[in-house]
């Protein structure tokens, strides 16, 4: 990784965060993806629990800073949620200080991230089921294109979610959502793709319907029927 970059966030350590514990720095500049907006991502073991943004150097710098007990249960949120956020920082991280400790962060974050998020119960995967055939309803019986527009933005999140969960995957936000549905099916992250870039260049949402009944299928297909919260 860039050198210059690794001794700007040691200086911001020594400067921001001189009695910390430990710090690791993470996010693009570490896994070679930066580009000329990227910031850099350190988390950071102290006294206080808080995330803060600055600008250090001229280079933009989000600090994630917890003590132990609020990072123990940051992990264990993620696992339960799905979003490997704080997770993958740690699993992926570059020590900056507190070399003991920050190994046992790092080792901690790839053991978590290689189990992968807690399994949904079978209410929970018929929540999803749910909310996805009610919004296929919707996005069948519609003739309002705005409004589709709408149902496939939802959809666009939900199905995705409901792949990866369902398969007791990890999920994402943003791009993350797209590269956690390749790292776990190349080809369903191409197929899925193709149907949104197909509804929002010429409006056909029949592919889109197609393939989320395709998902639903293995799971008992659309829920509507008998459906209770």
């Amino acid at each position: 990784m860039n050198k210059d970059i690794l001794h700007i966030a040691r200086d911001f350590i020594a400067t921001h965060f001189p009695t910390c514990r430990a710090a690791l720095l993470a996010g693009s500049y570490v896994r070679g993806e930066d580009t000329p907006s990227s910031d850099l991502d350190i988390v950071i073991l102290d006294r206080d629990t808080y995330r803060e943004s600055y600008t250090f150097l001229d280079n933009p710098i989000e600090a994630f800073v917890y003590d132990g007990d609020s990072l123990d249960f940051q992990l264990f949120a993620e696992k339960q949620h799905g979003i490997p956020l704080i997770t993958r920082m740690c699993a992926e991280g570059v020590v900056l200080k507190g070399e003991e400790e920050a190994r046992t962060l790092i080792l901690q974050g790839k053991q978590h991230l290689m189990e992968g998020p807690s399994p949904l119960s079978p209410s929970k995967l018929d929540d999803f089921r749910y909310i996805i055939t009610d919004l296929l309803y919707d996005l069948e019986g519609s003739r309002v294109e705005m409004e589709d527009t709408y149902s496939v933005g939802e959809l666009t999140i939900k199905l995705p979610e409901f792949i990866l969960r369902a398969n007791q995957e990890w999920i994402g936000e943003g791009k993350w959502m797209y590269r956690c549905l390749k790292y776990f099916d190349s080809t369903i992250a191409k197929d899925f793709t193709k149907c949104i870039q197909g509804y929002y260049k010429s409006n056909n949402k029949e592919e889109l319907i197609r393939f989320a009944d395709h998902v639903l299928e293995p799971f008992g297909g659309r829920l509507f029927n008998g459906y209770q919260k």
